[in-house]
């Protein structure tokens, strides 16, 4: 009776003090939790927003530098002499001018402030890396075939400029050729290619010839499909591809050669440049934004394209910047 006399209980003051203690403990444990998520937020939205913004600028760069890619011949829309353009309503499905006619429209243009968010617009025609040789059999020049070399991505629908490199006819006038692909089929063993095009051939074209596959991008920001803003990629007729969401803004700067030496003088907007084909370089802007909002912990100030600006919402922001050499234009004779 005396052991269980002895044994006594906790008190209040001991429960109080104990609870007090947890209390800090927690509070201390709940404000690294919160620093953490902020921190990973922070990261995580830093990481996406770079993401974006590089994978942005790559890719148009490399439509950018195949702009007024027509392999082995020079094409300018005011002299078309040596082109003859076969593309029409009649051989072209959904055939839209803007985008399909390559002899009447430049290889780099644009417009500014007229996108969401007083983006800009930019469109750009050329090559792509496929191309392909020409090799025997040759068809007639009265035909609508050809044959290739296997190794080239060509297929149906695409559009293509089959050009004379190294023959000298004077008594044939036209040097190249621009057609529908309609058919693609695999020949000779797989080692070759035989297409068929949407027209008949003004000459006849052999070893000296190549194929290439043309292409109009165009470039804008709009609602994507989640309501954010969103880079997009527009190819011929089809419908826009949505690339990367969080893009908010586009700014595009033409660099003008001015004196003939193939090197840019001065940078412009779309509606300063005088005549497209002397743009030789192209300076890009893109203003990337992180989906999610909250952030960071006040509204963010940022410099765009000359503006200093100071957020309505706690996204993070950057800016991205990059100028490329239209290495078909620049520095070239």
């Amino acid at each position: 009776m005396n052991g269980v006399n002895r044994q006594r209980g906790i008190s209040l003051v001991e429960v109080m003090i104990a609870l007090v203690i947890s209390l800090f403990l927690l509070a201390g444990i709940f404000q690294v939790y919160i620093g953490n998520k902020a921190t990973f937020a922070f990261t995580n939205a830093l990481a996406e927003v770079q993401e974006n913004g590089r994978y942005a600028l790559d890719l148009m760069a490399q439509d950018l530098r195949m702009v007024s890619e027509w392999g082995c011949i020079e094409m300018n829309p005011a002299d078309t002499s040596n082109i003859n353009n076969t593309l029409s309503a009649a051989t072209v499905p959904g055939y839209d001018p803007l985008f399909h006619d390559f002899t009447g429209e430049e290889g780099i243009e644009g417009s500014n402030n007229t996108g969401l968010n007083g983006s800009d617009t930019l469109t750009v025609r050329g090559g792509r890396t496929s191309q392909a040789n020409v090799e025997s059999p040759f068809f007639a020049l009265t035909s609508n075939q050809l044959t290739t070399n296997a190794i080239n991505s060509i297929g149906v629908d695409d559009i293509v400029l089959v050009a004379r490199c190294g023959a000298n006819d004077l008594l044939i006038n036209e040097e190249a050729d621009i057609f529908r692909v309609t058919a693609t089929l695999p020949t000779n063993g797989n080692t070759q290619r035989l297409l068929t095009f949407s027209a008949t051939k003004s000459q006849q074209y052999e070893n000296d010839a190549m194929v290439v596959e043309l292409q109009t991008v165009n470039y804008f920001i709009a609602a994507g499909a989640s309501g954010e803003p969103s880079l997009f990629r527009r190819e011929f007729n089809n419908a826009p591809q949505e690339l990367i969401e969080g893009v908010e803004d586009l700014q595009v700067l033409y660099g003008v050669d001015t004196d003939n030496d193939k090197y840019p003088n001065q940078y412009q907007a779309a509606d300063a440049v005088v005549d497209f084909h002397d743009v030789v370089a192209v300076r890009v802007m893109l203003l990337v934004r992180s989906i999610d909002d909250n952030v960071t912990d006040t509204p963010q100030t940022y410099t765009f394209n000359g503006a200093t600006v100071t957020a309505n919402d706690r996204r993070l922001r950057q800016v991205f910047s990059s100028t490329v050499a239209l290495r078909n234009r620049i520095g070239s004779s």
